[in-house]
């Protein structure tokens, strides 16, 4: 049984973005990583992980579509656990909606040969929460999403726990299976420092898209969203008023304005 964690390199919480001619950069104040994995990918790495120790899952790898820089984040997949990589090179996928990234990853997936693909249940900067769904679509699979607990795996069949709006569902599949996790799922390890050292040696296996035999169209053209004119939000000048006096003081003057505003 072949499992891929499907992840997807995106900002930091904490970086601080600016827009300058319709270019959007990131920093991180301080000097940090500006790039990270996507937080809900990380359950998914680690779940893939655990389908290894726990349900003897023959192959962990990590797949992502991405230009070079993207490979940080696989090996940081790498030191939690995964066992092989595989970049899909984003020359003239770039620009892609969800459909078509979908399809992509599809393509890619069929050449891995896996059985259980997990992804996280949405990215953080496009935040569709989409692509998993729509990948399973591609592909003819049966989509699990809002998967909170893996509860069984084996004779051909996965059996989960969903997380939904009345409390929880336990779905039993066929597999082979994409999966959307979410945060309840689990709790994502640090990587050990044996498990950096072995990822700065890791092989990735580098492959263009246009050498899967995608079905369908990606890339730019193909999307049905135009990024092409991006602007910052308008901010807002804030006045601040520091009140002054005892704690009885403050409260009154405080209340005394929310009043004044009609706030309360």
């Amino acid at each position: 049984m072949k499992v891929l964690a499907c992840i997807k390199q995106t900002p930091a919480t904490e970086a601080v973005y600016s827009v300058d001619g319709g270019n959007v950069s990131w920093d991180v104040p301080g000097g940090g990583k500006p790039n990270v994995i996507n937080p809900w990918d990380e359950y998914a790495v680690e779940e893939a992980v655990r389908l290894k120790e726990n349900h003897g899952a023959s192959d962990v790898g990590v797949l992502t579509i991405g230009a070079d820089s993207v490979e940080e984040s696989i090996r940081t997949a790498i030191a939690m656990g995964c066992t092989s990589a595989t970049r899909v090179d984003s020359a003239g996928v770039d620009g892609s909606g969800a459909a078509g990234t979908a399809r992509v990853l599809a393509a890619a997936i069929k050449a891995e040969g896996a059985d259980i693909v997990l992804m996280g249940k949405q990215a953080i900067d496009g935040d569709t929460g989409t692509t998993p769904v729509m990948t399973a679509r591609a592909l003819g699979w049966t989509p699990l999403t809002y998967v909170s607990a893996i509860k069984e795996v084996g004779g051909g069949s996965i059996t989960v726990e969903r997380k939904i709006e009345a409390g929880t569902q336990t779905v039993t599949a066929s597999l082979p299976v994409v999966i959307s996790v979410v945060s309840e799922i689990n709790e994502p390890r640090y990587p050990s420092f044996m498990g950096i050292r072995k990822a700065k040696k890791a092989a990735i296996n580098v492959v263009d898209a246009g050498s899967l035999g995608v079905e369908g169209a990606y890339g730019a053209a193909s999307a049905n969203v135009d990024w092409s004119n991006i602007t910052a939000p308008e901010t807002k000048a804030l006045e601040t008023e520091m009140l002054t006096g005892s704690p009885a003081e403050v409260a009154a003057q405080l209340a005394d304005k929310l009043i004044g505003d009609q706030i309360i």
